[in-house]
């Protein structure tokens, strides 16, 4: 992100805080989102899009708009130009004869390649408020909320999935990395239920991002202690967690790193989007998806106690049906969801598997150990981390014109977005519109 990009992103921000408008500011405030893809936006790309006034979080490419059940962005509308580092492309793929294959629908066949050398890409997206024929925001946030998990049950699997242990204490919220420890005063001491949630959240991002050394606690630089209330504010929104409600966090820190250290602001960001990475990672990896689904029902193999006795699922039957044996008899019986038999092997399943998980965990913390998920970050943003300035995402807006239709570039499918310019039809052309560089 360029130094101009970095001070304008920079000025909003303090624009904003001083307004009490920011995202820091507002509890429940819903950080941009593409609705195609399902993806939010990150780092200081959500910053900046937060902070261009619609209070609709959904934002999109003009072909992203136009090919979605019919909606159509409204004639004169201006997008926001955004900018990211493109680090793969999408290349078509030739036969012997250097001739374009075909797929069974007859168009080119592709394959995504990784780019030895990352380029800077540029794209517009505009706001849902500007297209017409997209659902309301109300009947968005209905859907969102409907399928959006318990917030504390999130919560609770972040500190589960991080090795952590809570701990009440008499005195102020905070964890000890060593011991694998969150301190946490009883949660009646909060003014609310959502304040407790907001601080556990803060001080599981702190042990998150010392876990994974991509926060210093010892490091009491305004720029270094911005990197908590950033991922804070990232992850919260991810699972429902007002993180803006947190009594412990020092938002001054992070004005302060807008104001005097832009630079830092995006590095700050850049590391707390690694740190929602690793958090948002642990409670949606395809096991712990899989695992989630494997608890709530009987699964052939599945060995239970119950009632002085065990029981094996030993087979499908028709439907959803189960053959279960009785394993002190060897007498086989039906098993159907609904039944009582199924509902109480199932509850003694449960019971069993957190009995098991909460012993697993207390003698990881006993050891120390945590290696499940100790390579997720390390490796997988080794090389973002040596070069963060070249791997953020920006958001910028632009006055003047220079793109034409012609010279569109494909997005990787990494973000899902085609660059796209301003719509004039009374002019008969696209325009770039907002700021100069």
């Amino acid at each position: 992100m360029s130094e101009q990009s970095n001070q304008q992103t920079a000025a909003r921000l303090i624009e904003k805080m001083n307004d009490r408008q920011s995202p820091f500011d507002l509890p429940g405030f819903a950080m941009p989102v593409n609705p195609t893809t399902g993806k939010a936006y990150r780092g200081m790309n959500a910053l900046w899009l937060a902070m261009q006034g619609p209070r609709d979080p959904r934002w999109m490419t003009l072909k992203q708009a136009s090919n979605k059940n019919g909606w159509k962005v409204q004639t004169g509308s201006k997008g926001t130009l955004i900018s990211f580092v493109k680090t793969t492309d999408r290349v078509q793929l030739l036969d012997d004869q250097g001739r374009t294959q075909l797929n069974s629908r007859r168009n080119p066949k592709t394959e995504l390649i990784k780019l030895a050398n990352p380029v800077e890409t540029d794209a517009y997206v505009f706001n849902a408020s500007q297209i017409e024929g997209i659902p309301s925001l109300k009947e968005y946030e209905e859907r969102r909320e409907a399928s959006r998990p318990d917030p504390l049950e999130q919560l609770s699997k972040l500190v589960e999935l991080t090795n952590a242990k809570v701990e009440v204490t008499t005195g102020e919220p905070g964890y000890d990395a060593g011991d694998r420890i969150i301190y946490m005063p009883e949660p009646d001491s909060f003014g609310t239920p959502r304040e407790y949630q907001a601080a556990l959240l803060y001080e599981v991002v702190k042990f998150a991002g010392q876990d994974k050394e991509l926060f210093d606690p010892l490091d009491i630089s305004a720029a270094e202690q911005a990197k908590p209330a950033l991922a804070a504010l990232f992850i919260g929104n991810d699972i429902g967690v007002y993180s803006q409600l947190a009594p412990q966090i020092n938002l001054e820190d992070v004005y302060q790193t807008a104001l005097n250290m832009p630079g830092e602001l995006e590095k700050a960001a850049n590391n707390a989007q690694y740190i929602t990475d690793y958090l948002h990672g642990l409670i949606n990896s395809p096991e712990q998806r899989q695992a989630a689904r494997q608890d709530r029902i009987l699964i052939v193999g599945d060995v239970i106690d119950y009632n002085e006795k065990q029981y094996e699922v030993m087979g499908k039957l028709r439907g959803k049906d189960l053959q279960v044996m009785d394993k002190s008899t060897g007498n086989r019986f039906k098993a159907s969801p609904g039944d009582g038999i199924y509902a109480s092997l199932l509850s003694a399943k449960i019971e069993g598997l957190k009995t098991q998980r909460d012993q697993t965990k207390e003698q990881g913390a006993s050891e120390n150990i945590d290696q499940e998920h100790d390579n997720s970050m390390q490796y997988e943003h080794e090389n973002e981390l040596e070069n963060e300035a070249d791997n953020v995402v920006s958001f910028r807006q632009h006055d003047e014109t220079g793109l034409d239709e012609d010279n569109v570039l494909d997005f990787s499918e990494e973000y899902e977005e085609t660059p796209e310019l301003n719509l004039n039809e009374d002019a008969g052309e696209k325009q770039k519109s907002g700021r100069k560089r």
